[in-house]
């Protein structure tokens, strides 16, 4: 059971990943953008981030940054439909703990966040 922040700007992928995470035991919190981001992580402390690489008013990269900035262990995993080598490069070299491509299937997702919490 963990704290978890999805940040998406698709409602349908906070409804569904919320869903799943949920059933799997943990208190999940979204936001839809990096404002709303920022203040969702000022409000509780998490163990886990999803953040989606595009987030309108930022980057899934600006979120890891944040986590650097606050001195926080919560761990990153990023999100993108567009995978490059650059967003690929970027996220590791700021201790992303994964970069998962979308569209994503339950069964991986929940692999995905397990296998981040046991790190």
């Amino acid at each position: 059971m963990a704290n978890l922040l999805v940040i998406d700007d698709e409602e349908s992928i906070r409804f569904s990943f919320s869903k799943f995470l949920t059933a799997e035991g943990h208190k999940v919190l979204t936001a839809k953008d990096y404002r709303e981001a920022l203040t969702r992580m000022d409000e509780a402390e998490f163990e886990l981030i999803l953040a989606d690489i595009f987030l309108g008013d930022g980057w899934g990269i600006d979120i890891l940054r944040e986590v650097m900035r606050r001195n926080l262990k919560t761990r990153v995993i990023i999100m993108t439909a567009y995978p490059s080598a650059e967003t690929l490069q970027d996220s590791f070299r700021m201790h992303a703990v994964d970069y998962l491509v979308k569209p994503l299937k339950q069964d991986g997702l929940i692999h995905s966040v397990n296998k981040a919490l046991q790190i």
